[in-house]
C-alpha cells in the first residue's frame, strides 16, 4: 500500500515538469545496444526532422562515442544530462522494456514500446489481468504493431493493460525498402564494412536466425554431434555458399541474460572451425544485414515476417515443433503455405541442395503466398502516421 502511495505522490511530482514538444528520447536492451526499431527511428528522425532534438540514452562507452562522433545526439542514461532529458522528453521510445531508457523515469512518462517485430509464437498471459491503474489511465502509452490480430495476444501479455494500440510499420524494416531508403544510411560503420565484406565475392548467403528458447540452445537443435556440421559445410562449399549466423540476443554472453546457458558456446566454437559459416556480432543489428540473405532459415522468430517484404524464399527449420507448438501460434508458419519446411536437420541439408540444382524455381515457388501473408501482417508498412504521432 506504502508502495502504491509512494508511486502516486511521485506520478503527481514528476507530471509537474514541463515537457518538450521537440524532444524525443530513444534507447535499447537496456542501454546496452544501439539496434532495433529505436536506433532506426532515431536514425529517421535526426535526419528528416531537424525541428526535433531525438536523444539517444546508452550505458555504452562505445555507443556514446561513436554516436557524438557522428554528430549525433547521445548521453549516458545516469548522467545529469540523461535525467533531465528523460525528464523533459515529449516521448520515449524503447524496444523491450522501461530500463530501455529509465526504469524510473520511463514508468512515469508518456511513451512508446515499438516492440521488437511480429512474433509467430504467442506470449504467455497472466491468469490475474488487472485493468489500468490510474498513473497509466493518465499517461500516452502506445505499442506500435503493423496489424491487429496478432496484436491483441501482445497487449494481454501486459497486467496492467497499460498500452494502447497504434497500428504502423515497423521503423526496422525500412532499411529492407533500398527503392526508397539506402540502407547503407541506417547501418553503423562496421555493419557497412561487415556487408561489402560478405557480399564482396557475390556468393549466395543462407541467413540463419532462430528464435530463443528457454534453455539457452536454438542453433541446431536436433543434431546428435558436431560433426554433422561438417556435412552442411560441405554442401556449402561445393556450391559456392555460405550460412550466415547470428546468436539471439539472449544467448550472448555480454547480454548476461539470467537464461543463458553456457552450452551454446560449444557449438559456435566448432561452427567458427568450419569454412562456410559467418558470423553476425552482438552489436550488429540483424535488419543490416537481412537484406543481403538469398535465403531465410528460420523457425518461430519474427524475422521471417520482416524477410517477407524482400520476397525471397524461406526454410522454416523446426525439429521441435511439436513440443513448440503447445505454446500456441498467433499465426502458425507452417500451416500457411508461403515457406519450405526442414522437420530436421538432413531435410535441411535436402532443401538447400535443391536450390543450388535450381535457384529460379526455388524462390518462385511460394512468391504468391509470401505476398498474401506479407499483406497480411503488415497492414501499414510505412512510418508516417508513427512520424506524425510523435511530432504533432
Amino acid at each position: 500500500m506504502f508502495k502504491e502511495i509512494l508511486k502516486l505522490l511521485l506520478f503527481f511530482f514528476l507530471r509537474l515538469i514541463p515537457k518538450d514538444k521537440n524532444l524525443l528520447v530513444f534507447g535499447d536492451r537496456a542501454g546496452k545496444r544501439f539496434a532495433d526499431n529505436s536506433r532506426y527511428l532515431f536514425l529517421y528522425m535526426s535526419k528528416n526532422y531537424k525541428e526535433i532534438k531525438c536523444i539517444w540514452i546508452t550505458r555504452e562507452k562505445k555507443i556514446f562515442e561513436y554516436l557524438n562522433n557522428k554528430k549525433l545526439n547521445c548521453v549516458y542514461s545516469n548522467s545529469l544530462k540523461g535525467f533531465y532529458y528523460t525528464l523533459r522528453a515529449k516521448y520515449h521510445l524503447f524496444n523491450f522494456v522501461e530500463e530501455d531508457i529509465n526504469k524510473f523515469t520511463t514508468y512515469f512518462s508518456d511513451s512508446i514500446l515499438l516492440w521488437h517485430g511480429v512474433l509467430p509464437k504467442k506470449l504467455s498471459i497472466p491468469k490475474k489481468h488487472h485493468n489500468k491503474s490510474f498513473i497509466n489511465k493518465n499517461l500516452t502509452k502506445y505499442i506500435i504493431y503493423p496489424n491487429k490480430f496478432m496484436a491483441i495476444n501482445i497487449l494481454d501479455h501486459f497486467i496492467d493493460k497499460k498500452y494502447d494500440l497504434f497500428i504502423s510499420g515497423l521503423p526496422r524494416n525500412i532499411s529492407l525498402n533500398s527503392e526508397k531508403f539506402n540502407p547503407d544510411d541506417y547501418r553503423t560503420d562496421d555493419e557497412i564494412e561487415f556487408v561489402r565484406e560478405i557480399t564482396k565475392n557475390n556468393n549466395k548467403i543462407l541467413g540463419y536466425f532462430p528464435t530463443w528458447r528457454e534453455d539457452g540452445i536454438e542453433l541446431f537443435r536436433d543434431i546428435k554431434s558436431l560433426k554433422e556440421l561438417d556435412q552442411l559445410n560441405e554442401v556449402l562449399k561445393i556450391n559456392g555458399f555460405f550460412i550466415l549466423i547470428k546468436k539471439h540476443m539472449n544467448s550472448e554472453k555480454k547480454d548476461a541474460h539470467r537464461f543463458y546457458n553456457t552450452k551454446i558456446e560449444k557449438i559456435y566454437d566448432y561452427m567458427k572451425s568450419l569454412s562456410n559459416f559467418k558470423f553476425v556480432n552482438y552489436e550488429f543489428d540483424l535488419n543490416s544485414v537481412l537484406n543481403t540473405c538469398d535465403i531465410l532459415i528460420s523457425d518461430y522468430s519474427g524475422v521471417i515476417f520482416d524477410y517477407l517484404l524482400l520476397d525471397r524464399p524461406i526454410i522454416i527449420y523446426a525439429p521441435d515443433y511439436n513440443d513448440y507448438s503447445k505454446k500456441g501460434f498467433n499465426l502458425d508458419p507452417t500451416k500457411e503455405d508461403f515457406c519450405y519446411t526442414a522437420k530436421n536437420f538432413n531435410e535441411l541439408l535436402e532443401l538447400i541442395s535443391i536450390f543450388s540444382k535450381d535457384e529460379n524455381d526455388f524462390v518462385t515457388k511460394h512468391s504468391k503466398n509470401r505476398k498474401k501473408i506479407k499483406n497480411k501482417v503488415f497492414l501499414e508498412t510505412n512510418i508516417d502516421k508513427l512520424t506524425k504521432l510523435v511530432t504533432d
